[in-house]
């Protein structure tokens, strides 16, 4: 009896080991509550009927937060992303739908339009083109998210026929991955630090991230080779914002391009934000797991005791969208936690989280927080979910499946920069 029920189930312990051998390096299948979280994500992301569409995606009007449309929709991919690492052909096709949904989404002009305003690039030359200078707290992004896409899909439609923004009097602006690459690349490489602006004239760290992953990804796929570029900010970036003169984290918050100056403090969640996305493409791993050290080490635990205490009612949360609260930064900690691999941090922040907040209802797995936080929170800590069972955007990098691609061959803005650091 034994032996029969052995070979009855021998040709699906084959299907599954092939599944899991088939992109190298992930070899534990997906668990129950990583299946509801990828669900949840293509549920949102896909078309939801008015009323659904406004529960979820009403988010901070302005576009100004620290959860605007633009976050939500790229870290709800790359947990979808880090989901579909691990999953069988059926997961990995719905990872590439949730992408190409983002992807759809982030490109509608609500999405956008913040930075067609008069405190932003609105009275540029170049206007409506959100993406030609600086802004890369939106094009690091979508860089990012096509990237994912066509790792996920082998689908190079965004390098062949492009994108268009489209401005409320019908102008268009018209991109190809190539554009969003030459435009993004050479103002790395004609600042004197080597990053993009994210805002004007102010330069971020963590932004800064998204486009040196992406460009990882793109050159694995035969796109290029941008590894100078990446090492120049990289030495740059860690020589100067470590160490804020006032505290409150262990990298300075910006940088004012111009002058030079640094605002001279630092928060727990950007550090988090930071260091998340710093370890995929990081040269040397060991550098991100030293500055994660640091930024562990300056953690208020006072803050953190019970961190979903802290998420109660719109005059603490989003009313002032600069002030994150303890819930959320407790997310993007628990996700920088388990990609520098350390358990014991990210369970002190998940579980009191976890305790009070995570839903499983209908199939889908989320945390049940307000609308301003609810997406963006929830993926991150999906992240760091699927990162615990095994998922790693720095193994994707070194070693993307082949799923068919095409690979476009690009122009100069592939070959490395003559200026390296």
């Amino acid at each position: 009896m034994l032996f029969e029920r052995v070979l009855r189930l021998t040709p699906i312990l084959l299907a599954m080991t092939f599944s899991a051998l088939s992109w190298p390096g992930y070899a534990r299948a997906p668990t129950a509550d990583e299946v509801a979280a990828l669900r949840w994500i293509d549920h949102i992301t896909g078309e939801l009927p008015a009323d659904k569409e406004e529960d979820w995606w009403k988010i901070g009007g302005t576009q100004h937060g620290l959860f605007a449309k633009r976050y939500s929709l790229a870290f709800a991919g790359y947990a979808a992303a880090a989901l579909g690492m691990r999953g069988d052909e059926s997961q990995r096709a719905a990872v590439g739908r949730v992408l190409g949904n983002c992807l759809s989404r982030y490109l509608k002009r609500d999405v956008w339009a913040y930075s067609q305003s008069k405190n932003y690039w609105g009275q540029k030359p170049w206007a409506p083109d959100p993406c030609y200078r600086e802004n890369v707290m939106y094009t690091g992004h979508l860089l990012q998210l096509l990237a994912l896409y066509e790792t996920f899909t082998g689908d190079v439609r965004y390098w062949k026929e492009g994108f268009d923004f489209v401005w409320k009097d019908g102008r268009k602006v018209h991109y190809t991955v190539q554009k969003l690459i030459d435009v993004t690349v050479e103002q790395m490489r004609t600042s004197p630090a080597g990053g993009v602006c994210c805002e004007p004239g102010l330069m971020f760290f963590p932004c800064n991230n998204h486009p040196h992953y992406a460009l990882a990804l793109f050159s694995r796929l035969g796109h290029g080779d941008w590894r100078a570029d990446a090492r120049r900010w990289e030495k740059w970036a860690l020589a100067h914002y470590r160490k804020p003169l006032l505290g409150g984290g262990a990298l300075n918050l910006l940088r004012h391009a111009k002058s030079g100056l640094f605002y001279p403090r630092g928060s727990a969640g950007l550090d988090a934000w930071s260091i998340l996305w710093y370890e995929p493409w990081a040269t040397d791993r060991k550098e991100a797991l030293a500055l994660w050290r640091e930024a562990a080490a300056k953690i208020d635990w006072e803050v953190f005791t019970n961190p979903a205490d802290a998420i109660i009612g719109c005059e603490q949360t989003c009313c002032n969208p600069a002030k994150v609260p303890p819930t959320v930064e407790a997310s993007f900690l628990a996700a920088a936690a388990r990609a520098c691999s350390d358990s014991v941090m990210a369970e002190r922040l998940e579980k009191p989280l976890d305790a009070r907040y995570l839903v499983r209802k209908d199939g889908l797995l989320y945390l049940d927080l307000n609308r301003e936080w609810r997406i963006g929170a929830t993926a991150n800590r999906i992240l760091a979910l699927a990162l615990s069972n095994g998922s790693s955007f720095r193994s994707l990098r070194d070693a993307p499946p082949d799923v068919g691609a095409v690979p476009c061959k690009t122009g100069a803005q592939g070959e490395a920069s003559p200026d390296v650091l």
